[in-house]
């Protein structure tokens, strides 16, 4: 029996949901831990009605069931799905756990309306009382998502004994609504009380000097990422500055960081270089993101339709055509414009 479990376990997380099902059927004995593996591995895989008709056939459905099974629909963003389960949930008298509480808000997190934000906060404080850093930082994650940066920062002030993670949803969440100079000031602040930033930290305050357009402050950080916070600089980093370099017009220097990367450049570092040389009209720097950007992806139209745009409003009109002919002959299609009149 551990022996299967462990195959059904190692299949499921592989993703290789037939083979999981072949040692289901297969196996002599099942036990509780059997039954989940399935559920949660249909669910994983998006397969929500195999999940679903697992789910059912559970001799002994426990807490891991439950959550399995609404980790599923929260993932794939089946809210209405994730909510009629969840009533279900309670009917059977099933305790919900914080591992639920984290789950109903992600789905929120999928719907992005503020009322079902409200109510699942109003169930959290409910059943959870004050919240924790572990709810804490889910529900500043789901209310930065949802549009209300003050609601998220309410959450925050109220936590007690914040940390690492409930920090850095926070200072991202800022990041992210261009509160920059404050998401800056909790950065210092977080230190001042206490808690060492890590990588994710580092990122959403990288993040939010790009945004905000603080260009000494977000150099002074990145440069001293090994030195003062111990991290060493990942690709998520390293595109951070290479952002904060191009928003401020220092095109050159964004280049030149990206190809001095000790890995290879992402998509989104090249389309965030090509996107500010295209607002600076730099036509040579959007050459050279452009070319990188088709490399990784070639099939994508966006790399094409930035540099033909910007050939076009100089005029330059033997460019333009011949990268539009260029997107033909590779087979790249423009995607058809969608209008939302009489919708």
């Amino acid at each position: 029996l551990i022996l299967s479990n462990a195959l059904l376990d190692m299949y499921a997380k592989c993703g290789e949901m037939n083979t999981a099902m072949r040692v289901f059927d297969e196996a002599g004995e099942r036990d509780g831990i059997s039954w989940n593996t399935m559920v949660a591995g249909f669910a994983n895989a998006g397969l929500l009605d195999l999940a679903s008709k697992y789910f059912g056939e559970v001799p002994a459905r426990d807490i891991i069931s439950w959550n399995a099974l609404l980790a599923g629909y929260a993932r794939y963003e089946e809210f209405s799905a994730t909510m009629i389960l969840f009533h279900d949930m309670l009917a059977s008298s099933v305790i919900p756990d914080k591992v639920t509480a984290v789950t109903l808000i992600s789905a929120v997190v999928g719907k992005g309306t503020l009322n079902s934000a409200r109510s699942v906060h109003g169930w959290v404080v409910k059943e959870h009382g004050t919240q924790d850093s572990f709810l804490a930082s889910a529900l500043v994650d789901m209310y930065c998502k949802c549009g209300s940066i003050k609601l998220a920062y309410a959450v925050f002030e109220k936590a007690v004994d914040k940390d690492v993670t409930l920090w850095s949803a926070m200072i991202s969440g800022l990041a992210f609504h261009g509160h920059g100079d404050v998401a800056l000031d909790l950065f210092w602040k977080m230190q001042a009380e206490g808690t060492e930033p890590n990588g994710v930290t580092l990122v959403a305050v990288l993040s939010a000097c790009s945004h905000a357009g603080l260009f000494d402050e977000g150099c002074k950080i990145f440069d001293t990422l090994k030195q003062r916070f111990n991290i060493e600089p990942g690709v998520e980093h390293f595109g951070c500055m290479v952002d904060l370099l191009a928003r401020s017009g220092r095109l050159s220097d964004a280049v030149d960081l990206a190809r001095r990367m000790p890995m290879k450049p992402s998509r989104s570092i090249w389309g965030s270089i090509l996107s500010a040389s295209s607002a600076c009209q730099n036509t040579e720097v959007a050459e050279i993101a452009s070319k990188e950007l088709l490399c990784l992806e070639p099939a994508e139209e966006g790399g094409y339709v930035l540099l033909s745009n910007m050939y076009a409003a100089e005029g330059q009109w033997n460019y333009s055509n011949e990268v539009r002919e260029n997107m033909e002959r590779k087979g790249v299609r423009k995607s058809a414009g969608a209008s939302t009149f009489g919708s």
